[in-house]
């Protein structure tokens, strides 16, 4: 059976109207919002170190912040990786080593900041022992050059410092 294409987007409207009528709006119960849950500090401070990166993040760069477990047992590092986005590695490339490095310190001396504010503000029993230049590291990485190439990493953020790791 062959339908015109008028037929066709007649009952396509027709049936959308139909299954549109029948809709019903989901809720979600009050009291199931007011149970209380009991979450560890630091999944809450993973948690707000995620939000905090989204919100950080813009179309030409995406910022990924975590607690992430370290190597001595007991110990966590706040770790961020820097997504440059094609076209901002384009830019950059255009630019220079010296403005890149410029750019990318600026945004790791920002990222520092805001990750410092959240703990001053929200962890105020983390707050007094917590050192942002030794605790908090990132990975600046850009597109590779190829579709299927691997990201290349252009530095890493220490100490409150930029350290250069991109070799052409």
């Amino acid at each position: 059976m062959c339908l015109s294409f008028a037929r066709r987007s007649l009952l396509c409207a027709a049936l959308l109207a139909v299954f549109a009528a029948g809709a019903s709006r989901a809720e979600i119960a009050s009291a199931d919002l007011t149970l209380v849950r009991t979450v560890t500090e630091g999944d809450w401070l993973d948690l707000r170190l995620q939000v905090l990166g989204l919100r950080l993040s813009y179309p030409a760069y995406r910022v990924h912040l975590g607690l992430e477990e370290e190597a001595s047992p007991g110990t966590a590092t706040v770790s961020y990786t820097f997504w440059l986005s094609a076209a901002m590695a384009d830019h950059l490339r255009d630019a220079g080593r010296s403005e890149t490095e410029r750019l990318l310190s600026y945004h790791g001396m920002g990222i520092n900041a805001q990750v410092a504010d959240l703990v001053r503000q929200e962890f105020p029993e983390l707050w007094p022992r917590f050192d942002v230049t030794a605790d908090v590291v990132g990975t600046f990485l850009t597109p590779g050059t190829e579709v299927d190439d691997p990201p290349q990493e252009l530095g890493r953020w220490r100490q409150g410092e930029l350290e250069w790791t991109y070799e052409r």
